[in-house]
């Protein structure tokens, strides 16, 4: 008997067992690396090794992968790129090479799933360097901290001291910082030159939707006009997948008649942001917008989307698992002009300060820090960059090596800075955050050919996922304020302000706003990395100390119930009593706000809708009880995720199953101001 094979191929009949055996052993082999895990799932990943300074790709290097406890090493070809199969699973993903020190990126990879990761590599002499510049710019000294708190090897405090010319507030008053933690103690000063002496406030523009589409048809009108920016058309999109989990880093476009015109990256919430004809000069048929999501290897495109006024945001599930980059990129870009001369010295300070409580504070994910610092056209320089690199220090020193000078006249090269940050910074392919810290006291230039520049750095950023902080400073106008105010709107952050509170540096325009909080600019950054990158667990149980509103008709009907030892701690608390030194601007601040007043006047605070059950799984009754015109629903940051029109005595079921779990507000205008309602929502 013979054995043909496929084509025609013969076997004698003596060979037909030796073949039969081998087909046989193979097969077993085959099962038996499948049991014992050494046949896996596997996952892709593909990018390019580069210099961080010169941007050049790197040859002569080899990629390190880890997953659990299995190390693999792969080459690049002549061209720095590479192509890898792996582990599914988490992959921590190193570049070695002698003579530089490696990005770490790791990232949690789906089974089949095909991932872009390009990595950028700083020279040793650079790291050596910036390390002894180190020991030349602090003084290091330690204080015993609170009980329960773990000392750090850096602990920097600030007081307004006697010398504080408009520093009431806080002359008997310092930050101390453990663990990345801030606590106040009192009576405790220190020189001047340290972190946390400037104040500063913060708007999130997002949250006050209604009343920023009123400064663009008032008070903002001629600046609108100037800046040829108009940020009305607005497409919120929420991404969450069949788990309810957010979506993070998903990549999102707006197309009008089949031409994408804003593109846009999903936040640590699922959020991204996207604008329709925010530019003069563009126009387009809103009537034929569509929407298009990148995630988890797919492409989908949803029709019809809303404009946020109209009807909140867009919501999409999509399936996939859920997987999220361990990667935070954060850069600092500053103005460094003459006139930045009577606050850079706080500034670096506090810069100082805030990368080692981020560094502290993110030990656990893979944290990157550049800087650029910009001048002038005709200055000794127009920008310096700072590479991204994973040891902190090296931003650090860079930061502290800097000083103000030049400038002369009032506008400043805001587009050569930010050129050089979005284009010369090597941001992450992947991220679960990008921030960028734009520290500025003057507008850019105001010729066309610049604000076309800006523009396209503002869509530049959007598209890349990066988030711009504009940090207005002494000597800024309402021109630049609303400048800045647009550019954190346009790429999904929030603006923020210094204020004259701390006695420090020139006057400081007051932002066009109802309320708002002031604080240390050292406790505003902070707070704003950590919103920026916190990312929820894969877990939809809300731990239960988060779970705190159980019974919401008798919250709303009384919002501190009997908590009048907090109203009278709060009536006595200076930072209350002064007039302009606490503008509240945070929703639960506006509850304490106007719990206070009530308190004074012995009349009790009322809301004006009840609303149950709390905690919710989806469903959500709301019972509109006074004469109120509309209300939204707001995430545990503010931002407004969905608005209702509504009158008295109308019972609306608002479905929240669209959402991730995790803490949201009710919030309505009431005649004295805003009021907000916690809700939790647990799956």
């Amino acid at each position: 008997m013979a054995v043909w094979m496929p084509g025609g191929t013969h076997i004698p009949e003596q060979e037909k067992t030796t073949l039969m055996n081998q087909t046989t052993r193979l097969s077993l082999l085959a099962l038996l690396l499948l049991c014992t895990g050494s046949v896996y799932s596997q996952a892709y990943f593909e990018g390019n090794v580069k210099d961080a300074l010169t941007r050049k790709s790197l040859n002569n290097v080899k990629i390190m992968v880890i997953n659990n406890m299995d190390t693999s090493w792969f080459k690049v070809d002549e061209t720095g790129n590479f192509n890898i199969t792996t582990k599914e699973g988490r992959n921590r993903i190193y570049a070695v090479g002698e003579g530089l020190v490696t990005e770490l990126n790791s990232i949690e990879a789906a089974k089949g799933s095909k991932n872009r990761v390009d990595i950028s590599m700083v020279r040793t002499a650079e790291v050596e360097s910036g390390g002894e510049k180190r020991k030349a710019h602090k003084t290091h000294f330690t204080e015993t901290a609170p009980a329960g708190a773990a000392a750090t090897s850096y602990m920097w405090g600030f007081s307004g001291g006697s010398g504080a010319a408009r520093g009431g507030d806080l002359d008997a008053k310092s930050v101390f910082i453990y663990d990345g933690v801030a606590e106040r103690k009192a009576g405790l000063s220190r020189t001047a030159g340290t972190g946390g002496r400037l104040t500063a406030g913060e708007i999130n523009d997002f949250a006050k939707w209604t009343q920023w589409n009123d400064l663009n048809a008032g008070e903002f009108a001629k600046h609108s006009g100037h800046w040829h920016m108009q940020t009305g058309k607005r497409y919120g999109v929420q991404l969450v997948n069949q788990n309810g989990t957010p979506v993070v880093d998903a990549k999102v476009s707006l197309s009008n008649n089949g031409k994408v015109i804003w593109e846009s990256r999903t936040d640590n919430t699922g959020k991204a942001e996207l604008w329709a004809f925010l530019f003069a000069g563009e126009t387009g048929d809103s009537k034929n917008m569509k929407i298009g999501v990148e995630a988890y290897n797919q492409t989908l495109f949803f029709d019809n989307p809303q404009e946020f006024y109209q009807n909140g945001m867009n919501f999409y599930k999509i399936t996939g698992p859920c997987a999220m980059s361990d990667q935070l990129d954060i850069a600092f870009v500053v103005d460094a002009t003459g006139s930045m001369g009577d606050e850079i010295n706080y500034l670096q300070d506090d810069l100082d300060t805030l990368i080692k409580i981020v560094s502290r504070t993110n030990s656990h994910i893979n944290l990157r820090m550049g800087s650029v610092f910009y001048r002038d056209r005709g200055d000794s320089y127009v920008t310096r960059v700072s590479p991204f690199s994973s040891n902190t220090s090296i931003a650090d020193n860079f930061i502290l090596d800097q000083g103000a000078g030049e400038g002369g006249d009032f506008p400043e090269a805001v587009d050569s800075a930010l050129s050089d940050a979005l284009t010369k910074l090597d941001w992450s392919s992947t991220a679960r955050a990008r921030i960028l810290f734009l520290f500025l006291d003057a507008p850019a230039h105001p010729e066309m050919e610049t604000q076309v520049k800006l523009q396209r750095y503002m869509k530049l950023a959007a598209a890349k996922g990066i988030r711009i902080v504009p940090v207005a400073c002494s000597g800024a106008d309402k021109s630049t304020e609303f400048l800045m105010r647009s550019m954190a709107l346009a790429t999904n952050g929030k603006y923020i302000f210094l204020t004259d509170h701390s006695g420090l540096g020139g006057g400081h325009i007051a932002p066009s706003t109802d309320f708002y909080k002031v604080e240390t600019l050292l406790e505003v950054l902070s707070r704003t990395a950590r919103e920026f990158s916190t990312v929820p667990e894969c877990s939809n149980e809300l731990p239960v100390t988060v779970i705190t509103a159980t019974d919401t008709i008798r919250i709303a009907e009384s919002p501190l119930g009997k908590k009048d030892s907090l109203i009278s701690a709060l009536s006595k608390d200076s930072s209350i009593r002064k007039k302009d030194s606490l503008a509240l601007g945070s929703d639960t601040s506006q509850r304490v706000r106007d719990s206070l007043a009530a308190a004074r006047e012995r009349k009790p605070v009322t809301g004006l809708v009840k609303f149950y059950p709390n905690p919710t799984s989806g469903a959500l009754h709301v019972v509109i009880e006074e004469d109120i015109p509309e209300f939204y629903i707001a995430d545990i940051g503010g931002k407004l995720l969905q608005r209702y029109t509504c009158k008295r005595g109308d019972h609306l079921v608002i479905h929240l199953e669209q959402y991730s779990a995790g803490i949201y507000y009710i919030k309505y205008p009431t005649p004295r101001g805003w009021l907000a309602e916690r809700i939790v929502l647990r799956y």
